[in-house]
């Protein structure tokens, strides 16, 4: 066994050693990989005596912003390794033989500290102790062999994530969660939108966003919303935040659908609620996803007028998590 070196601040070296002196099973775990180091752990695996398996996730998303090598997956399967995928992990342990290692470092040039401009990472070596329990818990975790069928279809995923959906569907399945939520984060982007949550009265009603709708505003003033801007729903009794909507058109006031739906339904809210934005869907999951305002860093007091800007982060925060949990 090498001598311990304590907290890593640059797991190359490291990584390299510990990989030209293999000693035992190898168990790496990382959601993150390069193609240059997936080489470098087929090039150690072949012909090796022992095991070598790698768990991550096979994320699309993480695929198409280059996160995650398809081509170094599957050099991965023809130097022998077994690649196991699991759900959300995000951890990054690298178990070798009777060395281990715990810390923040993916599998990549800039998380080990090989490239050009390196991440800023810390690791630990883990003692004998350790380095079992840490094996025991990952091998608890429930994962499915990866084979080269799978990562066809992981990168046929990945590519439908770049091009722009037809629109929501009544089945949100996974990958078109994350193409929706992917094309939405490039809208957000757009300068010219503006970002929104809107309180909406009584609990989360998913069936009414699936389907072009409208949502009215309070007659202090015109409301600030625009045609393209992006809405994200939350009920106000339960702070659910549970569907994306885009303004269609810019604010009608007392448009006469609405007249004659109050009429029928409220009659009050004309003149309470006398501003109307028609809306069309973005993302709207099939259940409710148990996203909570608070999560999007907005607070009650910030929503006197039912409605408050998101900052980009915040906005970005909410339909990563709807996604995410859409995909579960």
């Amino acid at each position: 066994m090498l001598d311990s070196q304590g907290v890593i601040e640059s797991a190359r070296d490291w990584f390299r050693t510990a990989l030209a002196s293999v000693d035992g099973p190898v168990l790496l775990t990382s959601p993150y990989l390069a193609y240059d180091v997936c080489a470098q752990v087929a090039a150690a695996a072949q012909g090796s005596p022992h095991s070598f398996v790698l768990l991550t996730t096979l994320d699309p998303s993480a695929v198409a912003n280059g996160y995650l090598s398809v081509k170094g997956l599957g050099r991965l399967l023809e130097a022998g390794v077994e690649v196991l995928h699991a759900e959300r992990v995000h951890a990054k342990c690298f178990l070798v033989g009777t060395r281990a290692m715990l810390g923040s470092a993916n599998l990549t040039g800039a998380g080990l500290g090989s490239s050009a401009s390196p991440n800023r990472e810390l690791g630990v070596e883990l003692s004998p102790d350790d380095a079992q329990d840490a094996r025991h818990a990952i091998e608890a975790w429930p994962a499915c062999v990866v084979t080269e069928s799978d990562l066809v279809g992981l990168l046929a995923k990945s590519e439908r994530l770049t091009r722009q959906p037809a629109g929501q569907h009544d089945d949100l399945d996974a990958t078109t969660a994350l193409q929706l939520a992917e094309q939405l984060l490039a809208d957000a982007r757009d300068p010219g939108r503006g970002l929104w949550l809107k309180l909406e009265y009584g609990e989360p009603a998913l069936d009414g966003w699936r389907e072009d709708s409208w949502f009215a505003s309070p007659k202090k003033g015109r409301p600030g919303f625009r045609a393209g801007d992006l809405v994200v729903v939350c009920a106000k009794d339960t702070h659910d935040c549970y569907a994306v909507v885009e303004v269609a058109y810019d604010p009608e006031y007392r448009p006469e659908d609405y007249l004659v739906w109050t009429t029928e339904h409220d009659p009050e809210a004309a003149d309470r609620w006398p501003w109307i934005n028609r809306t069309r869907p973005r993302l709207v999951p099939d259940e409710l996803m148990g996203l909570k305002l608070h999560e999007l860093g907005v607070s009650g007091q910030g929503l006197q007028n039912g409605h408050v800007r998101l900052q980009l982060d915040q906005f970005t925060a909410g339909v990563r998590a709807l996604a995410r949990l859409a995909t579960a």
